[in-house]
């Protein structure tokens, strides 16, 4: 008597989670544009912080002005 992996899959999100029903596609999508939206608006933060460095923090992290620059001006969708 095996188990099967839709036996063992556990919800992320929603009623289906609360009953202990198998994800559904759309929790599953949910999940993942949920995600991609937080590493974009997390990239966005880091680099606008990265921009109002003045060059002594810069330096204490061993970043020059000219990297920090790059960086900073890459749009949030590239890593």
């Amino acid at each position: 008597m095996s188990r099967t992996l839709t036996q063992t899959a556990r919800p992320m999100f929603g009623a289906s989670a609360a009953r202990g029903a198998q994800t559904s596609m759309a929790d599953r999508v949910f999940a993942s544009v949920f995600g991609t939206l937080t590493l974009w608006s997390s990239r966005l933060k880091d680099r606008e912080t990265l921009a109002d460095m003045d060059p002594r923090l810069l330096a204490d992290i061993g970043v020059t002005s000219d990297e920090a620059a790059h960086e900073a001006n890459k749009p949030f969708w590239a890593a």
